[in-house]
């Protein structure tokens, strides 16, 4: 069996592609108890670790917004998400647990 890379240390494309690995192992059952407790906990590694890599771009972001006023005709401002639609996010939770 190849050596993994420490989580920590891969591009957050690789632990994507990782994640979504085991998500697919996962899903096809047929993996052997220990081995899919192992594929869930590196899972939920890889997964911290893409939303830590995504928050950090996130913050990253700036958005231009235009602005006559100034010399270069626009300003940076900070990226806002936009407020999540409650409703929406509970309908689709809903959806989820309905395919099982």
């Amino acid at each position: 069996m190849a050596t993994k890379k420490s989580v920590k240390n891969l591009k957050f494309e690789e632990a994507l592609a990782e994640l979504e690995a085991a998500v697919e192992k996962l899903e096809n059952g047929d993996l052997p108890l220990e081995e899919a407790i192992a594929e869930f906990q590196r899972g939920t590694e890889l997964s911290k670790i893409c939303l830590e890599k995504l928050n950090a771009a996130k913050a990253a972001v700036k958005k231009l917004v235009e602005d006559p006023a100034r010399e270069e005709g626009y300003r940076e401002e900070d990226f806002e998400e936009p407020e999540p639609d409650t409703e929406q996010e509970e309908a689709a939770g809903s959806a989820l647990w309905e395919e099982e």
